[in-house]
């Protein structure tokens, strides 16, 4: 006896259904980004947008561009800011949505895919935080698309397509890098795509994508290519011994941010994959799919060894592995009903991050709190400034740290220039490349430091600089009986000048 299948199964097949999935998501995002708080992150990629160049220390600049595109639009508020990586979410959306119908045809798998990847804390923090993982995230699926649409209807101006979101990709972030290798191991791993490899088009791509990569390397070759070798040469020169226990934590991060079910179906269908390898011969799309997993899976899993893996740094690869799952899957018989239950934990894991995020000033461990107090303590600082400007003293403010700095420039009256630890010799990331447009000798410092880790300072390091550092004012951030952040704000009067500024490096931006 057949029985007919339940009213939730047949969603996909309504008219318009994936339009409106995707639209009700991107609604969603919009109303979050305009209550959701600024954290330190997408701050100091903000302040970027007010310092346009054609490239960074940190990352390439296409997330700055989109900030200053938004903000221009929408203010420079959180939601100005926030709204560039709902834009780019909206876009990687749409094109998750091509690929699965151009792969598949399936509209219940693109349905329920999209359903899926929308409930996961990776795919929803980096559709909030306008970081460089969005529009890489967004390019590396156009990439993939285009690459598939060129395979499959031998249509060479395609390869022009993925050219540019290759080029895109790279403008985004630099692993988009790894899209190379990706490609490549498609074409030379099918035996129905390899003579792509005897034609042009695949190398023209490659030339579009250096094309519209220039602007990151204009602006290395006039800064002594110090972002690229930052991000690779003294990456590898910052490995320490074999860890193990960095793989571990890059597995526990990965299940908690993919959500322990959908973990389980990506990972799952790479282990498929690799032990059935051998039967794909003509099976392009599973072909694909695996492949843009494994390579930055494999890749990382072996440097986690030896170095720490940022929870962001998959992103490109877990949703392709989560697609093929889910095929797999909803091919059984009781495939759509595993399919509720799994995705039912995962909306409730989702839930309740959202409500934590939501609650002002939530005690959390270790610092996860990086949002709470800023604001408060930019109006004590601008009470501070103006104490000094009422005695005829120029002030400024700086921090030991660039996310501080970032967040005190956003919340403080006017949005004027911050500094970080430039102020007194230390690197400082971008800070040292942004420009010293007056000169500060002689004026009060107001130094801002936080509980944090990330704000130790030693203040012997002040001596040369100032007179003296006296705490002026003190802010503390409390919820549910607990101090979640304790903030001080210090005066460093006369100030010795701007040190002379040494090529940044060192610490790790995200």
């Amino acid at each position: 006896m057949t029985f007919p299948p339940a009213r939730w199964q047949t969603i996909p097949d309504r008219r318009h259904s994936i339009a409106l999935l995707i639209a009700a998501v991107t609604l969603v995002r919009l109303l979050l980004a305009a209550t959701v708080p600024l954290l330190p992150q997408e701050a100091y990629y903000w302040t970027w947008s007010r310092h346009l160049d054609w490239s960074y220390f940190d990352h390439p600049p296409l997330a700055t561009y989109s900030i200053a595109l938004t903000t221009a639009v929408f203010g420079t508020t959180s939601f100005g800011i926030k709204a560039a990586a709902v834009l780019w979410s909206l876009g990687w959306n749409l094109l998750w949505a091509r690929l699965i119908l151009d792969m598949y045809g399936d509209r219940r798998l693109a349905f329920w895919s999209l359903a899926a990847l929308n409930l996961t804390l990776l795919y929803e923090a980096y559709a909030l935080a306008p970081t460089p993982d969005a529009p890489l995230l967004f390019a590396w699926v156009g990439a993939i698309w285009a690459v598939w649409r060129a395979s499959q209807s031998g249509d060479g101006r395609w390869w022009l397509a993925a050219g540019v979101f290759l080029g895109m990709a790279w403008l985004g972030k630099y692993t988009g890098i790894l899209l190379v290798p990706v490609v490549i191991l498609y074409l030379l791993t099918s035996p129905t795509q390899r003579h792509w490899l005897l034609k042009p088009q695949p190398y023209l791509a490659a030339a579009l994508a250096v094309l519209v990569f220039a602007p990151v390397l204009y602006w290395n070759s006039q800064h002594d290519w110090i972002s690229l070798a930052f991000q690779s040469s003294r990456r590898v020169d910052q490995m320490s011994g074999f860890k193990p226990r960095y793989f571990l934590l890059l597995v526990g991060t990965q299940f908690l941010m993919m959500t322990p079910y959908l973990f389980v179906i990506a990972i799952a269908a790479l282990v498929r994959g690799g032990r059935h390898w051998p039967a794909l011969q003509r099976d392009d799309r599973t072909r694909l799919l695996l492949i843009n997993g494994a390579v930055p899976i494999v890749l990382f899993a072996l440097i986690s060894f030896r170095s720490i893996i940022k929870i962001n740094w998959l992103a490109p690869a877990f949703w392709s592995l989560v697609i093929l799952g889910l095929y797999q899957l909803m091919a059984r018989e009781q495939g759509f009903r595993q399919l509720a239950r799994g995705l039912a934990s995962s909306a409730a894991l989702l839930l309740a991050c959202g409500i934590a995020v939501a609650i002002p000033n939530l005690p959390v461990v270790d610092d996860m709190n990086s949002w709470s107090g800023w604001n408060e303590a930019a109006a004590r600082v601008a009470r501070v400034q103006q104490s000094e400007q009422a005695a005829g003293r120029a002030s400024f403010v700086f921090s030991p740290n660039y996310k501080i700095s970032s967040l005190l420039r956003f919340y403080l009256p006017g949005q004027p220039r911050t500094y970080a630890q430039d102020v007194y010799g230390k690197k400082a990331l971008q800070y040292d490349y942004f420009p010293l447009d007056e000169d500060l000798k002689g004026a009060t410092g107001i130094l801002v430091v936080s509980d944090q880790r990330q704000s130790n300072l030693d203040r012997d390091l002040l001596k040369p600089y100032f007179d003296a550092c006296q705490l002026a004012d003190t802010v503390e951030a409390s919820a549910l009986g607990k101090v979640t952040r304790r903030i001080e704000i210090f005066r460093c009067p006369n100030y010795a000048g701007h040190p002379p500024r040494a090529a940044a490096q060192g610490e790790q931006p995200d």
